[in-house]
């Protein structure tokens, strides 16, 4: 900050005696502060890398948004595969034990044994006494 605050022109020369970021710094200065077109050149120049910076933040923003939007999909479509496939699952799951419960209805209607119930439907003793 004393190179920035500097207020005679011998303080900075000793600062850019110590330091080479401020030598290039104060020769900048001395070179852009008594010629007008080097100045003009120079703003120019620190425009352009500014436009450039802000190219390159605004493409980086862009490109992590279109990820994010890619990931989401993805994501969405994987679960609604996956929840698919569960369901499915469940249903099949649910679907042939109702079919067990109504095959026991009926062999117990038909007065057949409880063993032989167990045996052919895998329900439980407990399962088929609820029927």
């Amino acid at each position: 900050m004393t190179f920035i605050d500097g207020k005679s022109k011998g303080v900075m020369e000793v600062l850019a005696k110590k330091n080479k970021d401020i030598k290039s710094a104060y020769d900048l200065l001395q070179i852009i502060s008594h010629d007008e077109k080097a100045r003009m050149i120079y703003e120019a120049r620190q425009a352009e890398i500014h436009d450039q910076l802000t190219r390159l933040h605004s493409a980086h923003q862009k490109g992590k948004a279109e990820g994010r939007a890619e990931g989401k999909a993805e994501g969405r479509a994987e679960g609604k595969a996956e929840g698919r496939a569960e369901g499915k699952a469940e249903g099949k799951t649910e679907g042939l034990k109702k079919a067990k419960v109504n095959f026991a209805r009926l062999m117990l209607s038909e007065g057949e044994a409880i063993a032989k119930i167990i045996k052919y439907t895998g329900l439980s003793r407990e399962e088929i006494e609820k029927l």
